[in-house]
């Protein structure tokens, strides 16, 4: 499922077109802000729309969408005065209540009234994905731009590889196995290989005993795990982590011995140290 919304917003009254459809990054929260009661709607990446003064029945948060952890768009009241769908002709309004939720299947449209708003929502279709399972890319902290980076793994292995003290990352064709062979011919310490298994999925293969963790468990030598979305390989204090292109999202673990990647639940604990996750970090891949 994309990570969009489209939104529109309407006076209930007259129609009166405050904000046409819009097509935001999600988290997406509706409120108000400032002594002129202003109507705002908060996106992803920073952006902010506004639509008029006056709207002091909003509460300050009044409405969020975002996804749930199934990846399906989730609707959530969080207002002091109320949310209701919105059904058929001739059916009354559905009050969702103070922290309810109404869940929208890829493709659903949906309209919310709201202290005089008709609020429209359109969830986005499922992306189709052609080749065997998701797309995964390896994700990794770029010290020369100070922010996470993904590298496509379809047809391509990424190798860690010692050179004294330092550790380097190379690119190598083809699947993780025959890469980790060639790399070894050459005479290099390979200390973890990570690519395609040859059979539609991804796998890391560990070069040399005592330096690879997967998802916090050592390695040894030759032995081979599948990469699935959230899984993390450690190799000397360097982070790589496996991303899927259609979920792209979670927390890492803010405990410094764990770091972890988990499923984007902020407030829950961690799967793998049980520290509580709070907002933690977010990871995002875009395919």
């Amino acid at each position: 499922m994309d990570d969009t919304v489209e939104i529109s917003i309407v006076m209930a009254a007259s129609d009166t077109v405050l904000i046409d459809q819009q097509t935001l990054r999600l988290p997406v929260e509706l409120g108000r802000f400032g002594a002129h009661n202003t109507g705002r709607i908060s996106a992803g990446h920073g952006q902010t729309l506004h639509f008029g003064e006056g709207f002091g029945t909003l509460s300050r948060a009044h409405m969020t969408i975002d996804k749930g952890p199934d990846g399906v768009l989730v609707v959530t009241d969080i207002s002091s005065n109320g949310v209701a769908q919105i059904g058929q002709a001739g059916s009354a309004p559905v009050a969702l209540g103070r922290g309810g939720t109404v869940r929208m299947a890829p493709g659903a449209m949906r309209t919310f009234e709201t202290v005089g708003l008709k609020v429209t929502i359109c969830a986005p279709n499922v992306a189709q994905v052609a080749t065997i399972g998701q797309p995964l890319h390896l994700v990794y902290d770029s010290a020369s731009s100070g922010r996470l980076r993904a590298l496509d793994l379809d047809d391509v292995s990424i190798s860690l590889v010692a050179n004294g003290a330092e550790v380097l990352m190379r690119r190598r064709p083809g699947a993780a196995r025959a890469a980790l062979g060639a790399t070894r011919a050459e005479g290099t310490t390979c200390l973890v290989m990570v690519g395609p298994d040859g059979a539609g999925g991804i796998e890391a293969i560990c070069g040399v005993t005592g330096e690879v963790t997967h998802n916090r468990r050592a390695l040894d030598a030759d032995e081979s795990v599948p990469m699935d979305h959230l899984d993390t390989v450690e190799i000397r204090g360097q982070m790589l982590r496996i991303m899927s292109a259609e979920d792209g999202k979670g927390l890492s673990c803010t405990n410094s011995a764990c770091r972890q990647l988990n499923p984007y639940l902020p407030g829950e604990n961690c799967r793998y140290c049980g520290q509580r996750l709070g907002d933690g970090t977010s990871y995002w891949v875009h395919s």
